[in-house]
């Protein structure tokens, strides 16, 4: 259920494969902005703990605006890549005077921006602050009573991982996980369409900044494949990556299906 106009607010759960129960964990973009209305709404949900992925650039210029009785959660998964295109995405579309369209190219036209994309989500898995990060959401949730949100900028990249998570651990299949993944591009879209566009008639490489805020498969499918190739599959990156025992998962199981 969307919450008033909160771009790619969705419930995780209810999907064909695997037994994720609905309105336990939600995905969102960033929360800085919210209104009365929607703040309540929140609320109304159940929700009692918001996982904020973003990094330290990005909280401290748009800190969530959240409702007393709801505990926000700072995980800075690209702290040790503040580089990666999914923290350079928010200095793109939240930029303020006019933007160097020819060093902006310069940096993301061509293939770049799909290759960074590439590296970002390998770096979801991978990097020391990433697996710290995802830890502390899932050992953070399994001691929290309500639900929870899971949200980054656009709620796709970093959000999209730990979703990713959240549903491999209710057993659904990594093939729903990519699809339910994608449909973030729908509200991405309608987000950010006008943007892209206004950036190509400004003489900007429109394709390359797509590749930058869309969400494609192959982004999420790099992230799951880099996970089995350092830990043999998911459940061996949750125990050797994320140093989660199978006590850990299960009580994260237990939280999350019927």
């Amino acid at each position: 259920m969307p919450v008033g106009d909160i771009p790619n607010f969705r419930d995780a759960g209810g999907l064909a494969t695997g037994s994720l129960r609905r309105g336990v964990v939600y995905r969102s973009s960033q929360l800085s902005a919210l209104t009365d209305a929607q703040q309540a709404h929140l609320q109304a949900l159940g929700i009692t703990i918001v996982f904020d992925l973003r990094t330290a650039a990005e909280t401290s210029s748009r800190p969530d605006r959240l409702p007393a009785g709801i505990r926000g959660v700072r995980l800075d998964v690209l702290a040790d890549a503040p580089e990666s295109g999914a923290a350079a995405m928010e200095q793109l579309v939240a930029g303020t005077g006019t933007p160097d369209i020819a060093a902006i190219n310069a940096a993301i036209g061509g293939d770049r921006a799909h290759a960074m994309m590439v590296q970002t989500y390998r770096d979801i898995v991978s990097l020391p602050s990433a697996r710290a990060s995802y830890r502390s959401m899932l050992r953070d949730f399994t001691e929290s009573t309500g639900s929870a949100v899971v949200h980054c900028t656009a709620g796709k990249d970093r959000t999209g991982w730990g979703i990713a998570l959240f549903q491999h651990i209710a057993g659904v299949s990594d093939d729903d996980i990519v699809a339910d993944y994608l449909l973030s591009s729908a509200p991405i879209t309608a987000a950010y369409a006008p943007l892209i566009e206004q950036f190509g008639r400004a003489g900007g490489d429109a394709t390359a900044l797509a590749d930058l805020i869309m969400v494609r498969p192959e982004y999420l499918r790099s992230a799951l494949d880099t996970a089995v190739a350092a830990h043999g599959s998911i459940d061996g990156y949750l125990r050797d990556g994320l140093g989660l025992d199978d006590t850990a998962v299960a009580a994260v199981r237990a939280r999350i299906t019927a």
